[in-house]
């Protein structure tokens, strides 16, 4: 698998924050077990099974509500799942070329050019039209050759300057 299932922060102080968290967690997680098993058991030898009838006791309780729990997840996972059979909404339908391209200001050739790219940087004038376009045209990921640029507007003084 190349891409994650889970995506975690990558910068520094959000990391250990988690870690900081995990290990109180685990800390607490631990210390409820000492507290209620072991001091029970080590610490007061002669109170016989009752520690452990006790546990087993709350732990098929805790056991019982998350089967119920579960359970009613399932059922409105199904009821969901019959309600909504039959998609009620209409897809959009998608654009041409012809219309993309009027939409960006650009040509329709350009459009099935860009298309083409796998990696395309877009980059945008004051007014929000179409600047520069930077294009990747690589299949692999890692082996994507150096950019390109496909498509660049003259700016409002090399217009001036040609006249």
């Amino acid at each position: 698998m190349q891409q994650p299932l889970i995506f975690t922060e990558r910068r520094l102080l959000p990391r250990l924050m988690d870690i900081f968290l995990t290990v109180i967690a685990w800390a607490g997680f631990l210390w409820l077990i000492y507290d209620g098993m072991v001091k029970a058991i080590f610490h007061r030898p002669e109170m016989g099974p009752r520690p452990f009838v006790s546990t087993m006791g709350t732990l098929t309780l805790y056991l019982v509500v998350a089967a119920l729990y579960g359970g009613v997840l399932i059922l409105w996972a199904r009821y969901n799942q019959y309600r909504f059979r039959v998609e009620r909404r209409t897809r959009k339908p998608g654009m041409g070329d012809e219309e993309v391209a009027e939409s960006f200001k650009i040509t329709p050739e350009l459009v099935i050019e860009l298309n083409k790219a796998r990696v395309l940087t877009v980059h945008h004038n004051e007014q929000g039209d179409i600047r520069d376009v930077e294009v990747r045209l690589g299949i692999n990921d890692n082996a994507l050759p150096e950019m390109t640029t496909l498509y660049e507007v003259p700016s409002a003084t090399e217009d001036k300057t040609s006249e």
